[in-house]
């Protein structure tokens, strides 16, 4: 791998990789270079619901200069659907701890997340549904929703992620994985 040497605009030396064979730059993405400033975040929760049992999660976004990059991922072990409402007035019940992905990175992210709401009139306007899964509560027939292109939340505004069961003993993942940008 080739090394090239430049100075940026206050004169610090800077080094950029060039693979040897192909010539081409060396590089990471932008979700990786994230995680090692510090700016990657990662909330994760398991719960069994019975048949029409829901679980709410109050995701609050702060009216701030940095735009919130995520990506929801979400399981059910039968019969589960996932909705996802943006503008909602409701309350948080309990506050849920968020783990930077830079486990040597002290940077507490900027968002809230609240498990259960409470309070208010309105879930919002609802901007992603998911139904899947079978009744045999196997493994092999669940349900499975993953938003591969990330989804930037808007500032100062309440998103409600619900999860409803449609089958007894229903056990549900979800893992939201985001990065804070500050706007240019």
């Amino acid at each position: 791998m080739a090394l090239v040497l430049f100075y940026d605009t206050e004169g610090r030396p800077r080094k950029v990789n060039i693979d040897d064979i192909s010539g081409t730059l060396v590089s990471i993405d932008q979700t990786h270079h994230e995680i090692h400033e510090g700016n990657h975040f990662l909330y994760t929760d398991a719960v069994s619901l019975n048949d029409a049992g829901t679980q709410d999660y109050l995701i609050t976004i702060p009216d701030s200069t940095k735009y919130i990059h995520m990506i929801f991922i979400m399981e059910g072990s039968a019969i589960t659907q996932w909705q996802l409402f943006e503008g909602a007035d409701r309350n948080g019940t309990t506050p849920q701890t968020v783990s930077n992905s830079n486990r040597n990175n002290t940077t507490a992210a900027t968002l809230t997340i609240h498990k259960g709401t409470s309070g208010g009139s309105a879930d919002g306007t609802q901007i992603h549904i998911y139904k899947g899964g079978s009744a045999t509560n196997q493994s092999r027939s669940g349900s499975n929703t993953r938003n591969d292109e990330e989804l930037i939340l808007k500032r100062n505004t309440k998103y409600i992620l619900r999860t409803t069961s449609g089958t007894n003993s229903n056990l549900t993942n979800i893992r939201l994985s985001w990065y804070e940008h500050l706007t240019s």
